[in-house]
């Protein structure tokens, strides 16, 4: 699997929880204090992020990263 690959599947898990959790990007961003355009591009696929990064999406969701990882 390419690195894009990951990181759109990434991106769209991302995009799909935060839906589901009834989020806006701007309200999301606040919540984990990540700039809004950089989540958009991350959900888009366009942005390389570190483990740092998707500490803060995991925890910023209330689930574990079995969790987050279900399914990609």
């Amino acid at each position: 699997m390419k690195k894009s690959e990951i990181r759109n599947k990434i991106g769209l898990r991302i995009k799909e929880l935060r839906v589901q959790h009834n989020l806006t990007q701007e309200r999301f961003a606040l919540m984990t204090g990540i700039n809004r355009s950089y989540l958009a591009d991350i959900e888009k696929g366009h942005r390389n992020f570190g483990f740092d990064t998707l500490e803060r999406i995991v925890e910023g969701f209330g689930i574990s990263y079995s969790e987050f990882f279900e399914g990609l």
